[in-house]
């Protein structure tokens, strides 16, 4: 046994001291072993203790936090404050105060400013609350400038200047005019601009020349069902007033339109232009793929045939129709790459000039000039802002296709046109870009940081390179389908309550041709117009949209078009956000995102979305549906395809069951009320459908309640007596029934907009002397605009004879 003070542990000459080289000290002969581990249980020192899970969940989450801040996150959010201020000012019930949303953005901005350097995260959250009042307040701007809507549909002789004319697939001609006067009667709000449609067959009269005839204007339409698209709001963002159709041909009126200015005297010369290019492109392409190429060049899409149209929806190849991103990029980018081709074959110009920036300010005034001629729809100007930015970046040298740019882009549409924040073309928009770059910028992270090797020069012979390079642009084409369709699906299913099951194969059939063929075609084609020489390109983009509308019908045949009914508002604002999350985010808490896409796909499943309304009425009462496991009977044969088309795409696609037709029973001294005898009876024994002496005469039983919608003043007192809910489609004073009944006028509608009516679980009691059970059905009433006094519904508050406004509750 070696002693303790004579044991050493070996070292390295590095580790010696270099005075122990003078210094006796004792050395062992024995090799040195070494010494036994210690075991834990015979130690009496306990471990340390870990921290709890909370702390270490704690600090790894502000880790990442650090993380996304040190990436400047807060700018990508900024866009997102200012659209969710936007939002919430037009969704609200009343005009918010605007000296309200300038205090609070000052407030907010300058707490914001003062705590930029002590507390960053302050400052952050002071910003994104100021984006927030900035949003608001641009959108109250807006609102400010808006047109007068028609308080209520009149016939009268109207008289305007054409801004406008479109033809649709069957020859019709709807115009666009700026009313100058009407008569006969003459309306006290007249709006700014109406839309009218010319049936009858007549010569066209041409844009900017004066226009006269006799129509019948209707006022724009609110949501069909609560929580559905409002009309009225987008022809007030539109500056439409109302829309109609003329009764017979209008006249051109040889007088001279009055003088708008300098502006609106560009907007319809420039209008003239359009309108001869969509002529030309028609002239060569008749059909379908005509309309569609007007639709590609200057936004001319009435002359689409509606199957086309339905089947281009059905399989997700409708954007195409819509001027985007996608044929702005499409358009600038092949005349940008077309530039730098070009000047490459002048190796003097390549070596003294920028040829990359050059061709980036060519791009940028093709795309300029693309807006123009399209009339500048929103979905235009958010396009041309997004790709001017990437190309001012291209030319200041800065990249181009990133997040921050998007965000830009986002940002100064908000401020120029608030409004379309709330509408689906701005969220698929931005919702498609975002998560393509998240997408490839991801892919291009993670082939950074694997080993990558190239392969033998031997096994390239095997395959062809061109072979290669279609494996790819297929993957490729594959990929940004797949992404963007994802994107827009959430929007998609909240808007239009479908969605493409067979997108992805459409889009990977149909955009080659769009990007390899169409639009290539169709940018040759406008250059080579003004020197006649379209004619050729103009058939080589007609062919190329014939295999586009061969493959829409083809896939539409396949079926897929998955109808997912009405979602509710905050489902898919949960979705939303966890979408932003999972785009914006690098860091682990992006995952938090796929949380909340599951929770609001939770939200919108049973048992938690609400259920679907048993009854909906339109707005003006004329057409009622009864929604039931036998489909949504109504009480019309034919009914309006624009209101009941919606409320089957909004339930779910249940089939149309039709009314069943009663002879009335017609007697010298029959008294009113008998009249609903017979019908009442047939409703008793085939309830969940309408039983009808005319349009205007109709009875049902469903969900346990009993239904009669009418037109006869005389019967009302009778149908309060012996209904539960009583539906009449003419104005009248009375606002309840006496019998408890639950009275629906088309006066009480003209405030409240179209109502959905669900079943309440327990009933209310009532005389028994009135019901037989002594009960009778509650009902839970949705009303799409009830208490909502906006510049886009102040007109149905209107009272033409007294000429004000009945604001009463």
């Amino acid at each position: 046994m070696i002693p303790e003070t004579t044991r050493q542990e070996p070292q390295t000459p590095a580790q010696a001291d270099p005075a122990s080289e003078t210094r006796h000290a004792p050395v062992s002969l024995e090799p040195a072993l070494p010494l036994p581990r210690a075991s834990p249980r015979l130690t009496s020192r306990q471990p340390a203790s870990r921290p709890p899970l909370t702390n270490l969940l704690g600090a790894a989450i502000t880790r990442q936090i650090r993380q996304e801040a040190d990436r400047g996150l807060g700018v990508l959010f900024l866009p997102v404050a200012m659209g969710l201020g936007a939002g919430v000012f037009f969704m609200a019930v009343r005009d918010p105060s605007v000296a309200a949303l300038v205090s609070g953005f000052l407030i907010s901005a300058l707490l914001a400013f003062a705590a930029r350097t002590a507390n960053p995260g302050l400052a952050r959250a002071g910003g994104l609350v100021a984006a927030m009042f900035l949003g608001a307040l641009a959108a109250a701007y807006e609102t400010r400038h808006g047109p007068v809507l028609l308080d209520s549909d009149v016939t009268t002789r109207v008289t305007g200047v054409v801004e406008a004319r479109e033809f649709d697939a069957e020859g019709r001609v709807r115009y666009l005019l700026r009313l100058s006067a009407t008569s006969d009667p003459e309306i006290r709000r007249p709006p700014p601009r109406v839309r009218l449609v010319a049936r009858a067959a007549h010569e066209p009269v041409p844009v900017g020349a004066m226009i006269a005839g006799r129509a019948r204007l209707s006022s724009p339409s609110g949501p069909v069902l609560p929580g559905g698209y409002d009309f009225a709001f987008r022809a007030f963002v539109d500056g439409i007033g109302a829309h109609g159709f003329f009764f017979q041909a209008p006249e051109k009126l040889a007088l001279r339109p009055p003088d708008g200015g300098m502006a609106e005297n560009f907007k319809l010369g420039l209008r003239g232009v359009r309108e001869r290019i969509a002529s030309r492109v028609r002239s060569v392409l008749p059909g379908d793929a005509g309309g569609i190429a007007a639709a590609l060049t200057v936004s001319d899409r009435r002359g689409i045939s509606r199957p086309t149209v339905e089947a281009l929806r059905a399989t997700g190849l409708a954007h195409i129709l819509a001027i985007s991103g996608l044929h702005m990029a499409l358009a600038a980018g092949l005349l940008y790459v077309g530039l730098r081709l070009i000047m490459a074959g002048f190796p003097s110009l390549v070596e003294g000039w920028p040829v990359k920036k050059l061709a980036a300010a060519g791009a940028l005034v093709t795309a300029s000039a693309y807006l123009l001629i399209s009339g500048g729809s929103v979905a235009t100007q958010r396009a041309w802002v997004m790709l001017s930015i990437m190309l001012i970046a291209v030319i200041l040298d800065r990249p181009a296709l990133t997040m921050r740019n998007v965000a830009l882009a986002a940002i100064v549409i908000i401020l120029l046109s608030p409004s379309a924040v709330v509408g689906p073309g701005f969220q698929m928009s931005f919702a498609a870009t975002a998560a393509l770059i998240a997408a490839y910028a991801a892919l291009s992270r993670r082939k950074a940081q694997r080993d990558w090797t190239p392969a033998p020069a031997s096994h390239m012979l095997i395959v062809p390179g061109w072979l290669i390079w279609l494996f790819k642009a297929a993957v490729g084409l594959a990929i940004t389908s797949l992404v963007a369709g994802l994107a827009t699906g959430l929007f998609s299913a909240h808007h239009f309550h479908r969605f493409a099951g067979n997108g992805l194969l459409a889009n990977m059939l149909a955009m080659p041709l769009v990007t390899l063929v169409v639009m290539p075609a169709g940018l040759l084609a406008m250059l080579l117009m003004p020197f006649c020489l379209d004619q050729l390109p103009l058939q080589a983009m007609g062919a190329g949209l014939g295999g586009v509308i061969a493959v829409a019908h083809y896939i539409d045949g396949m079926g897929g078009d998955v109808l997912v009914g009405q979602i509710p508002f905050h489902a898919t604002a949960v979705a939303g956000a966890g979408f932003i999350v999972l785009v914006f985010l690098r860091s682990r808490l992006r995952l938090a995102g796929f949380a909340l896409l599951g929770l609001g796909a939770l939200l919108a499943l049973p048992p938690l979305a609400p259920n679907r309304p048993q009854i909906l009425i339109s707005e003006d009462g004329r057409l009622v549906g009864l929604y039931g496991a036998t489909g949504l009977a109504s009480n019309a044969k034919r009914p309006s395809a624009f209101v009941f088309g919606q409320w089957q795409t909004a339930l779910g696609g249940p089939n149309h069951r039709t009314p069943a037709m009663r002879r009335p029973l017609v007697s010298d001294n029959q008294l009113p009320g008998e009249t609903l005898t017979p019908l009442l009876q047939a409703a008793a024994q085939e309830p969940s459908r309408f039983h009808c002496a005319e349009r205007g005469m109709c009875a049902a039983g469903h969900a346990g309640a009993t239904i009669i919608a009418i037109d006869h003043p005389e019967l009302i007192g009778p149908a309060c007596d012996r209904a539960d809910l009583v539906v009449v489609s003419i104005p009248v004073y009375m606002s309840r029934c006496r019998s408890g009944a639950t009275l629906v006028t088309a006066r009480s509608l003209r405030t409240t907009g179209a109502l959905a009516i669900r079943m309440a679980q327990n009933r209310l009691p009532t005389a028994a002397q009135d019901r037989g059970s002594g009960t009778r059905p509650r009902f839970a009433i949705d009303s799409a605009l009830q208490g909502v006094v906006r510049p886009w519904t102040i007109q149905r508050y209107y009272d033409w004879r007294r000429r004000s406004y009945d604001l009463r509750d």
